[in-house]
């Protein structure tokens, strides 16, 4: 656990997913109780999704989705499924097309094409960027935790 803690500290956008499942699961591969919470696994599935790592992108999405609304989670929400669902193939990205679909019925137009605009103009961070991440994305800071 100590070194998945410090590979995520460092950057590294798979550990940073792992810590994430880790925290909001509250239990390690072993199913050995581990600290951990919501707010923590937001947190380190915000920094790997912020690299381009899509299935972090999905699951954070998934979180905000899971919130009340009051805080724009929703909409937060559809712009992670709409990055996610243009980097992945297959079953994968029709979960999350599907998942797209889903919170864009019930946020506002205007809710919708600001979250297409995040998207287009979203660029990753970290390791991903300095790595040439997805050249197609811009980056766009802002986002809830």
């Amino acid at each position: 656990m100590r070194r998945l803690t410090q590979a995520a500290k460092d950057g590294d956008a798979n550990a940073q997913f792992n810590l994430g499942i880790l925290c909001d699961n509250h239990t390690d591969d072993n199913g050995y109780a581990v600290e951990g919470n919501r707010a923590e696994a937001i947190k380190w599935l915000l920094a790997a999704a912020e690299q381009g790592l899509p299935r972090a992108q999905i699951r954070l999405a998934e979180m905000y989705l899971e919130r009340a609304d009051g805080d724009g989670s929703h909409a937060d929400a559809c712009f992670w499924f709409l990055l996610a669902k243009d980097n992945l193939a297959g079953a994968h990205r029709e979960k999350a097309q599907s998942a797209y679909d889903r919170v864009a019925a019930i946020l506002s137009p205007a809710m919708v094409a600001a979250a297409r605009k995040r998207a287009q103009l979203w660029r990753p961070t970290g390791l991903a960027a300095a790595a040439g991440g997805p050249p197609e994305k811009s980056r766009r800071s802002g986002t809830r935790s």
